[in-house]
């Protein structure tokens, strides 16, 4: 079952927005994950994964960054990935909304200025 589903309005801004949070605070979790012995990487820090660079996290296909993007139960999904989860596994208890980030929001009044 899938419990949230999260639309991203606008992929790129959101990356920049989640890179600069995990840049913050890398320090902080890195040292906190390498107390308990483990071992720590942020993929956003520590890949240089572009902020126009998003790959579907079950099927590896690029998605395109010039529509809105579904995050799955925290996952990013392509068009075909969404459908199949979106037919067999969202019920009435499925949460469905946009980003509620600054990145997105702002993003969402630029669209709504343009009508």
């Amino acid at each position: 079952m899938v419990e949230e589903i999260i639309w991203v309005i606008n992929p790129i801004e959101h990356r920049k927005k989640i890179r600069l949070i995990s840049e913050a605070n890398y320090e902080k979790t890195k040292k906190a994950y390498e107390d308990r012995g483990a071992f720590f990487m942020d993929v956003l820090v520590d890949s240089g994964l572009p902020d126009d660079l998003w790959v579907c996290d079950l099927c590896n296909d690029e998605i395109a960054v010039d529509s809105r993007i579904p995050i799955v139960d925290n996952l990013a999904l392509c068009t075909n990935c969404f459908a199949k989860w979106n037919t067999e596994y969202v019920n009435d208890k499925t949460i469905e909304g946009d980003c509620p980030n600054v990145c997105c929001n702002t993003y969402k009044d630029k669209e709504k200025e343009e009508e």
